[in-house]
């Protein structure tokens, strides 16, 4: 299938968004717009022609990753914003730079979560420190701390991957339930055919027993009143 001028366009310019993310670009409300471009090129672009399914599929992916992206950088607490990173899946295409995107801003919101707990950690620790204080208390009781916003981190990913498993079970068994409705009404259906099939053969069985009846009656009647006119013409033939 010939690729049309509309699919190139669409290939270069989620090209030129991934490297935007990538380089770290500072001009997001750029990049907002030609994703909003790129989704509305797509669409037009399922619309207009017939390209290859699993082609389409994989400009989607591409560009909600870069969607998803882009609000991971609204996000102001880089717990959070690791979070949502994290919830993002990178597209396995050889052309798409989704997975070199995730692994650097992962590399960049884990730097900036470092910095802001040994930042706040630090400042507290000198503001409460006394004088008879061991710098190794202090150090043991940040790396506690630091194992405790991990362990909240895991919690919170536990949770959200609990949730869709729940939503993704619920989802399964409606369809399934959907799905017996569906078999049940089209078991109906056959049936009624079937007895609708059995009444229409009586029905025409009728019909053609009921059409010989009446043939019958009507030879009998036209039989009498031959008879009939006979025994009339040999009177009237006698008196002559």
């Amino acid at each position: 299938m010939a690729i049309t001028r509309l699919e190139i366009d669409v290939k270069r310019l989620l090209s030129v968004c991934e490297e935007m993310a990538q380089n770290n670009s500072s001009d997001d409300w750029r990049l907002s717009k030609y994703i909003e471009a790129v989704s509305e090129m797509i669409t037009e672009l399922i619309k207009k022609s017939d390209p290859d399914k699993d082609a389409i599929n994989q400009y989607t992916k591409r560009m909600e990753f870069l969607k998803g992206f882009l609000n991971t950088k609204d996000i102001e607490n880089p717990e959070k914003k690791l979070v949502a990173l994290e919830m993002l899946e990178p597209v396995q295409e050889s052309n798409s730079r989704s997975k070199d995107i995730k692994q650097k801003y992962k590399v960049t919101y884990t730097k900036q979560l470092r910095d802001e707990l040994f930042g706040s950690d630090t400042n507290e620790f000198r503001s409460s420190r006394q004088p008879d204080v061991d710098s190794s208390d202090n150090l043991d009781e940040l790396l506690r701390h630091h194992q405790n916003k991990q362990e909240s981190i895991a919690e919170e990913l536990i949770a959200i991957t609990r949730g869709l498993r729940e939503h993704s079970e619920l989802a399964g068994k409606i369809i399934k339930k959907d799905i017996e409705i569906l078999e049940k009404s089209s078991k109906g259906m056959d049936a009624n055919f079937e007895n609708l099939k059995r009444e229409e053969q009586r029905l025409s069985e009728f019909v053609r027993k009921s059409t010989w009846r009446c043939w019958i009656w009507v030879l009998a009647v036209a039989m009498v009143a031959i008879f009939i006119k006979m025994i009339l013409f040999i009177k009237v033939t006698k008196k002559s």
